[in-house]
């Protein structure tokens, strides 16, 4: 009687070992920013920015006494901590559509770092980047005029 011996076959994970360690270092520098931007809206959700003294004032209303466009970002991050999406368009409705951009963008920097690039980088052409410009502008200039309806964009 003969008997069967079974290949040597190596121990689970080891061959996978290799791969690992490449995923663990293309999804750090990703995985880092997501949770520096997670800690940021907790301690934005945590401590208020509409109590005076928690924040300093926007250098942009401390120097010349307008809003900017960014002005209110951070009070429409803690609505968005405390799930207020009202609360976020209200402080500043640029927001949501920048929150959307970034999203993408993430997206498809941690998918291409992973090899793959099933999601389309961000590449406006230039056309788009000057409207935006003009956008920022417009509503720079428009939140700041005192009548409405344009008061109510301010933050």
């Amino acid at each position: 009687m003969t008997t069967f011996d079974a290949p040597a076959t190596p121990e689970v994970g080891v061959a996978d070992a290799p791969i690992r360690t490449t995923l663990r270092r293309a999804a750090s520098a990703p995985m880092a920013v997501a949770a520096l931007a997670t800690a940021a809206v907790v301690t934005v959700g945590l401590r208020d920015p509409h109590a005076t003294g928690n924040y300093p004032t926007c250098p942009s209303i401390a120097l010349f006494g307008v809003h900017c466009p960014g002005c209110g970002s951070m009070r429409a991050m803690h609505e968005l901590a405390h799930a207020d999406i009202a609360g976020v368009f209200s402080r500043n409705i640029l927001v949501p559509f920048g929150l959307v951009l970034l999203a993408w963008a993430w997206v498809a920097w941690f998918d291409r770092r992973l090899g793959f690039s099933r999601v389309p980088a961000l590449r406006p052409p230039v056309p788009v980047l000057h409207a935006s410009v003009v956008v920022l502008v417009a509503f720079a200039v428009l939140r700041n005029l005192p009548w409405a309806p344009f008061s109510g964009l301010a933050p």
